[in-house]
């Protein structure tokens, strides 16, 4: 009977350090998310600040879906990328996704945060400036990485 009162504790402490290593490891993954997706906030700045829909095309899913304010939704990477491409050959843009907050769940995930642009257009003009809120929804692809797979965003009203 002794032996079985000195297993218990052993094995309840075994118990409790493997519950307790396995919670700290979802941890540490969890936050490498919040890294990689990030991350795409800040090669999806970049991009757009060269004026380069090649690099963009290699942060959108696929199946991408871009919801503009006030306009149709673009459906489908290739549809996005044009897109750009149309607006980066008529104008330069000075753009900062802000860092904002991620939920992540089951290989999908959100950022949302403010944003801020400046088009300036390339045959000269005036500097358009607009600010407002986004909602990058992306989603975990087969080979680790995190891609876009909705945006949408709104455009802050200056009175």
């Amino acid at each position: 009977m002794k032996s079985r009162t000195v297993c218990a504790p052993a094995i309840f402490f075994v118990l409790a350090m493997s519950l307790m290593l396995t919670w700290g490891s979802g941890l540490v993954l969890a936050g490498q998310d919040d890294v990689a997706i990030d991350k795409v906030r800040l090669d999806f700045n970049a991009a757009v600040n060269q004026g380069n829909a090649k690099a963009m095309e290699q942060l959108i899913d696929p199946n991408g879906v871009w919801l503009p304010p006030g306009k149709p939704s673009i459906v489908g990477k290739d549809k996005i990328v044009a897109h750009y491409s149309r607006y980066f050959a008529g104008v330069r843009w000075k753009f900062e996704l802000k860092p904002g907050d991620i939920q992540v769940c089951d290989g999908w995930a959100d950022l949302s945060g403010d944003y801020t642009r400046d088009d300036t257009p390339k045959a000269g003009g005036t500097v358009k400036q607009v600010s407002g809120h986004y909602l990058f929804v992306v989603k975990k692809q087969p080979d680790g990485t995190w891609k876009i797979a909705r945006d949408i965003w709104n455009e802050t009203v200056k009175p």
